[in-house]
Protein backbone atom coordinates (compact mmCIF):
# COMPACT_ATOMS: atom_id res chain seq x y z
CA UNK A 1 0.00 0.00 0.00
CA UNK A 2 1.88 3.57 -0.75
CA UNK A 3 0.06 5.53 1.47
CA UNK A 4 -2.14 5.24 4.41
CA UNK A 5 -5.60 4.87 3.93
CA UNK A 6 -8.19 6.74 5.10
CA UNK A 7 -10.27 5.14 7.95
CA UNK A 8 -12.95 2.48 7.37
CA UNK A 9 -16.11 3.89 7.55
CA UNK A 10 -14.78 6.21 4.49
CA UNK A 11 -13.80 2.65 3.02
CA UNK A 12 -17.68 1.60 3.38
CA UNK A 13 -19.12 4.83 1.93
CA UNK A 14 -17.30 3.73 -1.04
CA UNK A 15 -18.65 0.87 -1.43
CA UNK A 16 -21.94 2.20 -1.00
CA UNK A 17 -21.41 5.15 -3.30
CA UNK A 18 -24.15 6.11 -5.93
CA UNK A 19 -22.82 5.89 -9.80
CA UNK A 20 -22.32 9.53 -11.35
CA UNK A 21 -22.04 10.48 -14.69
CA UNK A 22 -18.56 12.56 -15.08
CA UNK A 23 -17.40 14.23 -17.60
CA UNK A 24 -13.49 14.95 -18.33
CA UNK A 25 -11.60 16.62 -21.26
CA UNK A 26 -7.74 16.46 -20.99
CA UNK A 27 -6.39 19.70 -22.67
CA UNK A 28 -2.19 19.26 -23.19
CA UNK A 29 -0.63 16.38 -25.00
CA UNK A 30 2.55 16.18 -22.27
CA UNK A 31 2.41 13.11 -20.26
CA UNK A 32 3.19 15.42 -17.12
CA UNK A 33 -0.20 16.81 -17.00
CA UNK A 34 -2.04 13.69 -17.83
CA UNK A 35 -0.57 11.84 -14.93
CA UNK A 36 -2.17 13.96 -12.42
CA UNK A 37 -5.45 13.46 -13.03
CA UNK A 38 -5.33 9.72 -15.06
CA UNK A 39 -5.26 7.76 -12.04
CA UNK A 40 -8.38 9.74 -10.41
CA UNK A 41 -10.56 8.84 -14.13
CA UNK A 42 -9.29 5.38 -13.54
CA UNK A 43 -9.98 4.89 -10.17
CA UNK A 44 -13.87 6.60 -10.53
CA UNK A 45 -14.55 4.24 -13.14
CA UNK A 46 -13.67 1.25 -11.14
CA UNK A 47 -15.51 2.25 -8.22
CA UNK A 48 -18.60 2.32 -10.30
CA UNK A 49 -18.87 5.54 -12.05
CA UNK A 50 -19.36 6.34 -15.65
CA UNK A 51 -16.59 8.23 -16.76
CA UNK A 52 -16.24 10.14 -20.27
CA UNK A 53 -12.89 11.23 -21.23
CA UNK A 54 -11.56 13.37 -23.92
CA UNK A 55 -8.00 12.66 -24.09
CA UNK A 56 -4.23 12.79 -25.93
CA UNK A 57 -3.01 9.18 -24.43
CA UNK A 58 -5.84 6.66 -25.43
CA UNK A 59 -5.26 3.57 -23.79
CA UNK A 60 -7.04 1.55 -26.83
CA UNK A 61 -8.50 -1.41 -24.72
CA UNK A 62 -12.01 -2.03 -23.17
CA UNK A 63 -11.69 -0.46 -19.55
CA UNK A 64 -16.14 -1.14 -17.79
CA UNK A 65 -17.71 2.05 -17.33
CA UNK A 66 -14.61 4.15 -18.99
CA UNK A 67 -15.79 5.44 -22.82
CA UNK A 68 -12.62 7.27 -24.50
CA UNK A 69 -12.45 9.69 -27.30
CA UNK A 70 -8.62 9.98 -28.58
CA UNK A 71 -7.69 13.54 -29.07
CA UNK A 72 -4.10 12.71 -29.73
CA UNK A 73 -4.68 14.42 -32.92
CA UNK A 74 -5.75 17.66 -32.31
CA UNK A 75 -3.92 18.47 -28.69
CA UNK A 76 -1.68 20.34 -28.14
CA UNK A 77 1.86 20.40 -26.10
CA UNK A 78 2.68 23.65 -24.13
CA UNK A 79 5.99 23.79 -25.66
CA UNK A 80 6.98 22.44 -28.64
CA UNK A 81 9.57 18.88 -27.81
CA UNK A 82 12.07 20.21 -31.31
CA UNK A 83 13.63 22.44 -28.37
CA UNK A 84 16.56 21.66 -27.32
CA UNK A 85 17.87 22.37 -24.05
CA UNK A 86 20.30 24.91 -24.57
CA UNK A 87 17.21 26.83 -26.72
CA UNK A 88 14.47 26.57 -23.89
CA UNK A 89 16.70 27.55 -20.98
CA UNK A 90 17.80 30.67 -23.56
CA UNK A 91 14.25 31.55 -23.91
CA UNK A 92 12.65 30.45 -20.61
CA UNK A 93 15.01 31.33 -18.48
CA UNK A 94 13.76 35.39 -18.09
CA UNK A 95 10.60 35.26 -15.31
CA UNK A 96 8.41 37.53 -17.27
CA UNK A 97 8.83 35.56 -20.62
CA UNK A 98 8.24 32.07 -18.18
CA UNK A 99 4.67 33.63 -17.52
CA UNK A 100 3.75 34.43 -21.31
CA UNK A 101 5.43 31.61 -22.49
CA UNK A 102 2.67 29.06 -20.61
CA UNK A 103 -0.07 30.49 -23.09
CA UNK A 104 2.13 30.91 -25.95
CA UNK A 105 1.15 27.06 -27.08
CA UNK A 106 -2.48 26.91 -25.50
CA UNK A 107 -5.47 25.91 -26.78
CA UNK A 108 -7.58 28.18 -28.69
CA UNK A 109 -10.70 28.71 -30.75
CA UNK A 110 -9.56 26.54 -33.78
CA UNK A 111 -7.86 23.58 -31.95
CA UNK A 112 -11.47 22.72 -30.78
CA UNK A 113 -13.58 23.49 -34.37
CA UNK A 114 -11.15 21.55 -35.69
CA UNK A 115 -11.14 18.71 -33.30
CA UNK A 116 -13.92 16.50 -34.08
CA UNK A 117 -14.79 14.81 -30.68
CA UNK A 118 -14.63 18.24 -29.08
CA UNK A 119 -17.04 20.21 -31.49
CA UNK A 120 -19.37 16.86 -31.05
CA UNK A 121 -18.94 17.31 -27.29
CA UNK A 122 -20.38 20.77 -27.89
CA UNK A 123 -24.03 19.20 -29.78
CA UNK A 124 -23.93 16.74 -27.42
CA UNK A 125 -27.22 16.13 -25.44
CA UNK A 126 -26.04 13.60 -23.28
CA UNK A 127 -26.38 14.25 -19.45
CA UNK A 128 -23.89 14.94 -16.85
CA UNK A 129 -22.98 15.39 -12.98
CA UNK A 130 -19.36 16.85 -12.63
CA UNK A 131 -16.72 18.69 -15.08
CA UNK A 132 -13.06 17.60 -14.90
CA UNK A 133 -10.01 19.52 -16.51
CA UNK A 134 -6.84 21.05 -16.83
CA UNK A 135 -6.77 24.96 -14.68
CA UNK A 136 -2.99 25.11 -16.17
CA UNK A 137 -3.56 27.14 -19.33
CA UNK A 138 -6.36 25.84 -21.07
CA UNK A 139 -9.59 27.74 -19.27
CA UNK A 140 -11.18 27.81 -22.53
CA UNK A 141 -12.71 24.38 -22.03
CA UNK A 142 -14.89 25.51 -18.86
CA UNK A 143 -17.00 26.23 -21.66
CA UNK A 144 -18.41 22.49 -21.86
CA UNK A 145 -18.86 23.87 -17.77
CA UNK A 146 -21.17 26.37 -19.39
CA UNK A 147 -22.54 24.47 -21.93
CA UNK A 148 -23.53 21.31 -19.38
CA UNK A 149 -24.24 23.93 -16.80
CA UNK A 150 -22.84 21.58 -14.13
CA UNK A 151 -20.26 21.73 -11.26
CA UNK A 152 -16.76 21.46 -12.45
CA UNK A 153 -13.02 20.79 -10.90
CA UNK A 154 -9.97 21.75 -12.23
CA UNK A 155 -6.27 20.63 -11.16
CA UNK A 156 -3.03 21.51 -11.81
CA UNK A 157 0.47 20.12 -12.27
CA UNK A 158 1.81 22.39 -10.60
CA UNK A 159 3.15 22.21 -7.06
CA UNK A 160 1.76 26.00 -6.76
CA UNK A 161 -1.35 27.96 -7.17
CA UNK A 162 -0.27 30.49 -10.35
CA UNK A 163 -1.41 33.79 -9.38
CA UNK A 164 -4.54 33.64 -12.06
CA UNK A 165 -5.38 30.35 -10.06
CA UNK A 166 -4.90 32.00 -6.41
CA UNK A 167 -6.84 34.94 -7.99
CA UNK A 168 -9.86 32.66 -8.59
CA UNK A 169 -9.98 30.67 -5.24
CA UNK A 170 -9.66 33.64 -3.89
CA UNK A 171 -6.36 32.32 -1.81
CA UNK A 172 -4.34 34.46 0.18
CA UNK A 173 -1.08 35.05 -1.94
CA UNK A 174 1.14 37.38 -0.32
CA UNK A 175 4.09 37.78 -2.38
CA UNK A 176 5.64 38.74 0.71
CA UNK A 177 6.34 35.37 1.46
CA UNK A 178 4.21 33.37 -1.59
CA UNK A 179 6.86 32.85 -4.08
CA UNK A 180 5.64 32.80 -7.77
CA UNK A 181 6.19 29.33 -9.21
CA UNK A 182 8.24 30.62 -11.92
CA UNK A 183 10.24 32.89 -9.99
CA UNK A 184 12.70 29.44 -7.79
CA UNK A 185 12.32 31.77 -5.20
CA UNK A 186 11.77 29.73 -1.34
CA UNK A 187 9.77 31.66 1.02
CA UNK A 188 12.15 32.94 3.25
CA UNK A 189 12.95 35.81 0.31
CA UNK A 190 15.45 38.69 0.91
CA UNK A 191 14.13 41.67 0.39
CA UNK A 192 15.36 42.04 -3.66
CA UNK A 193 13.87 38.64 -4.20
CA UNK A 194 10.80 40.39 -2.97
CA UNK A 195 10.36 42.89 -4.89
CA UNK A 196 10.98 40.87 -7.65
CA UNK A 197 8.05 38.60 -6.87
CA UNK A 198 6.05 40.74 -6.11
CA UNK A 199 6.56 42.08 -9.85
CA UNK A 200 6.25 38.99 -11.27
CA UNK A 201 3.18 38.26 -9.31
CA UNK A 202 1.64 41.11 -10.75
CA UNK A 203 2.72 40.80 -14.07
CA UNK A 204 1.22 37.38 -14.01
CA UNK A 205 -2.60 38.64 -13.14
CA UNK A 206 -2.67 41.26 -15.30
CA UNK A 207 -1.20 39.63 -18.16
CA UNK A 208 -3.73 36.67 -17.47
CA UNK A 209 -6.71 39.10 -16.81
CA UNK A 210 -6.32 41.98 -20.23
CA UNK A 211 -5.07 39.35 -22.55
CA UNK A 212 -5.72 36.03 -22.15
CA UNK A 213 -9.07 35.60 -20.37
CA UNK A 214 -10.29 37.91 -23.14
CA UNK A 215 -9.35 36.29 -25.78
CA UNK A 216 -10.89 33.37 -24.11
CA UNK A 217 -14.40 35.13 -23.24
CA UNK A 218 -14.21 35.86 -27.03
CA UNK A 219 -14.35 32.08 -27.81
CA UNK A 220 -16.83 31.21 -25.49
CA UNK A 221 -19.37 33.33 -27.05
CA UNK A 222 -18.26 32.59 -30.48
CA UNK A 223 -19.12 28.98 -30.06
CA UNK A 224 -22.32 29.28 -27.24
CA UNK A 225 -23.56 32.17 -28.19
CA UNK A 226 -23.53 36.25 -26.80
CA UNK A 227 -26.02 35.12 -24.26
CA UNK A 228 -23.14 32.74 -22.88
CA UNK A 229 -22.32 32.90 -19.49
CA UNK A 230 -18.84 34.97 -19.38
CA UNK A 231 -15.82 33.04 -18.82
CA UNK A 232 -14.99 35.58 -16.10
CA UNK A 233 -17.77 34.28 -13.74
CA UNK A 234 -17.17 30.68 -14.45
CA UNK A 235 -14.21 30.38 -13.67
CA UNK A 236 -14.73 31.57 -9.82
CA UNK A 237 -17.34 29.16 -9.46
CA UNK A 238 -14.51 26.63 -9.64
CA UNK A 239 -15.65 23.57 -6.62
CA UNK A 240 -12.15 22.38 -6.02
CA UNK A 241 -8.91 22.87 -7.36
CA UNK A 242 -6.58 19.57 -6.88
CA UNK A 243 -3.06 21.38 -6.23
CA UNK A 244 -0.20 18.57 -7.23
CA UNK A 245 1.79 19.95 -4.06
CA UNK A 246 2.60 18.67 -0.58
CA UNK A 247 3.80 20.74 2.29
CA UNK A 248 6.53 18.03 3.90
CA UNK A 249 8.69 19.57 0.97
CA UNK A 250 7.33 22.52 -0.52
CA UNK A 251 7.26 25.99 0.51
CA UNK A 252 3.87 26.30 3.43
CA UNK A 253 1.66 28.27 2.21
CA UNK A 254 -2.38 28.87 3.42
CA UNK A 255 -4.89 27.11 1.42
CA UNK A 256 -8.46 27.51 1.42
CA UNK A 257 -10.88 24.59 1.29
CA UNK A 258 -11.66 24.43 -2.41
CA UNK A 259 -7.54 23.86 -2.61
CA UNK A 260 -6.62 20.58 -2.21
CA UNK A 261 -3.22 18.68 -1.74
CA UNK A 262 -3.02 15.42 -4.02
CA UNK A 263 0.76 15.67 -4.69
CA UNK A 264 1.73 11.92 -5.66
CA UNK A 265 -1.50 10.63 -7.06
CA UNK A 266 0.38 9.26 -9.56
CA UNK A 267 2.55 7.20 -7.64
CA UNK A 268 1.85 3.52 -7.53
CA UNK A 269 3.56 0.14 -6.41
CA UNK A 270 6.81 -0.26 -8.46
CA UNK A 271 6.75 -2.65 -11.41
CA UNK A 272 9.39 -5.90 -11.93
CA UNK A 273 12.55 -3.71 -14.14
CA UNK A 274 13.46 -4.75 -17.44
CA UNK A 275 15.68 -7.93 -17.24
CA UNK A 276 18.55 -6.19 -18.84
CA UNK A 277 18.71 -3.15 -16.59
CA UNK A 278 17.39 -4.69 -13.21
CA UNK A 279 21.01 -6.58 -14.02
CA UNK A 280 22.78 -3.76 -14.45
CA UNK A 281 21.58 -2.39 -11.25
CA UNK A 282 22.29 -5.53 -9.21
CA UNK A 283 25.52 -6.05 -10.51
CA UNK A 284 26.73 -2.42 -9.74
CA UNK A 285 29.02 -3.11 -6.44
CA UNK A 286 29.11 0.69 -5.63
CA UNK A 287 25.24 1.69 -6.84
CA UNK A 288 23.80 3.43 -9.91
CA UNK A 289 22.94 7.11 -10.62
CA UNK A 290 19.79 7.70 -12.62
CA UNK A 291 20.06 10.23 -15.02
CA UNK A 292 17.17 11.52 -16.94
CA UNK A 293 15.76 15.25 -18.05
CA UNK A 294 12.21 14.13 -18.55
CA UNK A 295 10.00 13.34 -20.82
CA UNK A 296 9.95 16.73 -22.70
CA UNK A 297 13.22 17.32 -22.46
CA UNK A 298 15.80 15.19 -24.84
CA UNK A 299 19.48 14.53 -23.45
CA UNK A 300 20.71 14.15 -26.69
CA UNK A 301 20.10 17.81 -27.17
CA UNK A 302 22.96 19.18 -24.93
CA UNK A 303 25.76 20.80 -26.49
CA UNK A 304 28.64 19.29 -26.93
CA UNK A 305 30.99 20.79 -24.26
CA UNK A 306 28.02 19.65 -21.39
CA UNK A 307 27.37 17.01 -22.92
CA UNK A 308 31.47 15.62 -22.12
CA UNK A 309 31.21 17.41 -18.98
CA UNK A 310 28.87 14.11 -17.71
CA UNK A 311 30.74 11.76 -19.78
CA UNK A 312 33.90 13.27 -18.06
CA UNK A 313 32.11 13.13 -15.11
CA UNK A 314 30.86 9.66 -14.91
CA UNK A 315 33.96 7.54 -16.27
CA UNK A 316 35.75 9.31 -13.46
CA UNK A 317 32.87 7.57 -10.60
CA UNK A 318 33.09 3.68 -9.41
CA UNK A 319 29.31 3.99 -10.16
CA UNK A 320 27.20 2.76 -12.83
CA UNK A 321 24.97 5.38 -14.46
CA UNK A 322 21.93 4.76 -16.19
CA UNK A 323 21.13 7.70 -18.65
CA UNK A 324 17.63 8.05 -21.10
CA UNK A 325 19.45 9.23 -23.98
CA UNK A 326 17.11 9.80 -26.84
CA UNK A 327 19.73 9.44 -29.42
CA UNK A 328 21.27 5.98 -31.07
CA UNK A 329 24.86 6.98 -30.42
CA UNK A 330 26.44 8.25 -27.13
CA UNK A 331 30.03 9.10 -28.35
CA UNK A 332 32.74 9.19 -25.33
CA UNK A 333 30.56 7.08 -23.72
CA UNK A 334 32.15 4.81 -20.90
CA UNK A 335 31.36 1.09 -20.26
CA UNK A 336 29.84 2.01 -16.80
CA UNK A 337 27.18 3.92 -18.31
CA UNK A 338 24.08 2.21 -20.01
CA UNK A 339 21.68 4.08 -22.37
CA UNK A 340 17.90 3.98 -23.53
CA UNK A 341 15.46 5.89 -25.28
CA UNK A 342 13.08 5.20 -22.80
CA UNK A 343 13.24 3.70 -18.91
CA UNK A 344 11.17 3.18 -16.31
CA UNK A 345 11.97 5.64 -13.82
CA UNK A 346 9.28 5.08 -11.48
CA UNK A 347 10.59 1.62 -11.45
CA UNK A 348 14.48 2.14 -11.57
CA UNK A 349 14.13 5.07 -8.58
CA UNK A 350 12.58 2.72 -6.04
CA UNK A 351 15.68 0.02 -6.16
CA UNK A 352 17.21 0.47 -3.46
CA UNK A 353 20.65 0.26 -5.12
CA UNK A 354 20.02 4.16 -6.54
CA UNK A 355 22.08 6.55 -5.03
CA UNK A 356 21.16 9.18 -6.67
CA UNK A 357 18.92 11.28 -9.41
CA UNK A 358 20.17 13.57 -11.74
CA UNK A 359 17.44 15.65 -13.30
CA UNK A 360 15.91 18.79 -14.64
CA UNK A 361 13.59 19.23 -11.80
CA UNK A 362 10.77 18.00 -13.19
CA UNK A 363 7.69 17.28 -10.39
CA UNK A 364 6.93 14.79 -11.32
CA UNK A 365 10.08 12.98 -11.02
CA UNK A 366 11.08 14.91 -8.23
CA UNK A 367 8.01 13.60 -6.04
CA UNK A 368 8.94 10.05 -7.23
CA UNK A 369 12.47 10.46 -5.83
CA UNK A 370 11.45 11.81 -2.67
CA UNK A 371 8.94 9.50 -2.22
CA UNK A 372 11.61 7.27 -2.30
CA UNK A 373 14.37 8.61 -0.68
CA UNK A 374 16.63 9.13 -3.61
CA UNK A 375 19.29 12.11 -3.13
CA UNK A 376 18.63 14.56 -6.07
CA UNK A 377 21.30 16.67 -8.22
CA UNK A 378 18.87 19.12 -10.23
CA UNK A 379 19.40 20.88 -13.36
CA UNK A 380 16.30 23.81 -14.05
CA UNK A 381 15.84 24.72 -17.29
CA UNK A 382 12.40 26.34 -17.41
CA UNK A 383 9.14 26.66 -15.65
CA UNK A 384 9.01 25.86 -11.80
CA UNK A 385 11.99 23.46 -11.92
CA UNK A 386 13.89 25.55 -10.12
CA UNK A 387 11.41 25.87 -7.36
CA UNK A 388 11.61 22.27 -7.00
CA UNK A 389 15.03 21.57 -7.46
CA UNK A 390 15.65 24.71 -4.61
CA UNK A 391 12.86 23.15 -2.10
CA UNK A 392 14.94 19.41 -1.78
CA UNK A 393 18.28 21.38 -1.53
CA UNK A 394 16.44 23.32 1.45
CA UNK A 395 15.68 20.08 3.03
CA UNK A 396 19.04 18.86 2.45
CA UNK A 397 18.24 16.03 0.24
CA UNK A 398 20.04 17.34 -3.18
CA UNK A 399 21.82 20.00 -4.85
CA UNK A 400 21.26 22.42 -7.98
CA UNK A 401 23.27 22.19 -10.81
CA UNK A 402 22.76 25.66 -12.59
CA UNK A 403 23.12 25.19 -16.20
CA UNK A 404 25.78 27.98 -16.77
CA UNK A 405 27.84 26.32 -14.27
CA UNK A 406 28.16 22.60 -15.99
CA UNK A 407 31.58 21.67 -16.46
CA UNK A 408 33.67 18.85 -15.55
CA UNK A 409 35.15 19.84 -12.68
CA UNK A 410 31.72 21.30 -11.68
CA UNK A 411 30.01 17.92 -12.05
CA UNK A 412 32.40 15.61 -10.88
CA UNK A 413 32.62 17.62 -7.93
CA UNK A 414 29.00 17.57 -7.02
CA UNK A 415 28.22 13.72 -8.21
CA UNK A 416 31.02 12.93 -5.66
CA UNK A 417 29.81 14.85 -2.37
CA UNK A 418 26.10 14.18 -2.56
CA UNK A 419 27.16 10.09 -3.23
CA UNK A 420 29.99 10.16 -0.33
CA UNK A 421 28.29 12.34 2.22
CA UNK A 422 25.77 10.28 3.93
CA UNK A 423 23.90 13.25 5.25
CA UNK A 424 22.00 13.58 1.98
CA UNK A 425 20.92 10.07 2.10
CA UNK A 426 19.78 10.76 5.48
CA UNK A 427 18.21 13.64 4.40
CA UNK A 428 16.32 12.36 1.94
CA UNK A 429 14.92 9.66 3.83
CA UNK A 430 13.30 11.77 6.56
CA UNK A 431 11.81 13.79 3.72
CA UNK A 432 10.07 10.52 2.88
CA UNK A 433 8.91 9.60 5.66
CA UNK A 434 7.40 12.88 6.06
CA UNK A 435 6.01 12.89 2.63
CA UNK A 436 4.51 9.39 2.83
CA UNK A 437 2.88 10.29 6.31
CA UNK A 438 -0.68 11.33 5.77
CA UNK A 439 -3.94 10.06 7.11
CA UNK A 440 -5.54 9.28 3.67
CA UNK A 441 -3.34 8.83 -0.08
CA UNK A 442 -3.23 11.82 -2.54
CA UNK A 443 -5.74 9.06 -4.62
CA UNK A 444 -8.30 8.48 -1.99
CA UNK A 445 -8.10 12.09 -1.45
CA UNK A 446 -8.94 12.80 -4.81
CA UNK A 447 -11.84 10.74 -4.82
CA UNK A 448 -13.39 11.32 -1.76
CA UNK A 449 -13.60 15.43 -2.99
CA UNK A 450 -14.62 14.78 -6.42
CA UNK A 451 -17.69 12.54 -4.99
CA UNK A 452 -18.25 15.49 -2.44
CA UNK A 453 -18.91 18.02 -5.12
CA UNK A 454 -21.37 15.93 -7.08
CA UNK A 455 -23.17 15.11 -3.54
CA UNK A 456 -23.04 18.47 -2.56
CA UNK A 457 -24.42 20.16 -6.06
CA UNK A 458 -21.18 22.04 -6.61
CA UNK A 459 -20.70 22.70 -2.78
CA UNK A 460 -20.51 26.05 -2.52
CA UNK A 461 -20.38 26.55 1.18
CA UNK A 462 -16.93 25.48 0.78
CA UNK A 463 -16.03 28.88 -1.15
CA UNK A 464 -14.56 31.55 1.10
CA UNK A 465 -16.80 35.10 0.46
CA UNK A 466 -13.95 36.71 -1.13
CA UNK A 467 -14.52 35.54 -4.81
CA UNK A 468 -17.51 37.48 -4.63
CA UNK A 469 -16.33 40.30 -3.91
CA UNK A 470 -15.23 42.89 -6.24
CA UNK A 471 -11.93 45.22 -6.17
CA UNK A 472 -13.91 47.97 -3.83
CA UNK A 473 -15.03 45.61 -1.41
CA UNK A 474 -12.28 43.96 -0.31
CA UNK A 475 -11.31 44.88 3.31
CA UNK A 476 -8.51 46.29 4.55
CA UNK A 477 -6.70 43.41 6.06
CA UNK A 478 -5.55 41.84 2.84
CA UNK A 479 -3.11 44.82 1.39
CA UNK A 480 -2.07 45.14 -2.01
CA UNK A 481 -2.32 41.11 -2.16
CA UNK A 482 -6.16 41.11 -1.27
CA UNK A 483 -6.67 44.06 -3.90
CA UNK A 484 -4.96 42.37 -6.89
CA UNK A 485 -6.61 39.24 -6.21
CA UNK A 486 -9.82 40.25 -7.57
CA UNK A 487 -11.51 40.52 -10.42
CA UNK A 488 -12.64 43.67 -11.99
CA UNK A 489 -16.09 44.56 -11.73
CA UNK A 490 -16.43 43.81 -15.60
CA UNK A 491 -15.19 41.36 -17.92
CA UNK A 492 -12.23 42.62 -19.01
CA UNK A 493 -13.01 42.73 -22.64
CA UNK A 494 -16.43 44.99 -21.51
CA UNK A 495 -14.52 47.45 -20.15
CA UNK A 496 -13.34 50.67 -22.15
CA UNK A 497 -9.45 50.89 -22.19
Amino acid sequence: MIFRVGAAFYLINLIFAEAYNILAVVPLSAKSHYAVVDPLLMRLAELGHDVTVYDPFPKNKKIPRYTEHDTSHCSVSEIPVILSIENLFSLLRNMYLGITGMFLYSVDEKMIMECTPLYELLNSTKKFDLFITSSFNADIFLIYANKFKIPFITYTSANKLFPWLADRMQNPQNPSYVPELTTGFLSNMTFVERVKNTSVYLFALFYYNFFVLTKYEKVNKHLLGASAKPLYDTIRNTSILFLNSHNSFSSVVPLVPTVVEIGGIHIKSPAALPKDIEKFINESKHGVIYFCMGSLLRGDTFPEEKRDAFLYAFSQISQRVLWKWEGDLLPGKSDNVMIAKWMPQRDILAHPNVKLFISHGGLLGTTEAVYEGVPILGIPIFGDQRTNVRAIESNGAGELLDYNDITKEVVLEKIQRIINDPKYRENAKQLSDRYRDRPMSPLDTAVYWTEYVIRHKGAPHLKTAAVDLSCVEVDGNGGTSSILQSYPSQPPEDQES
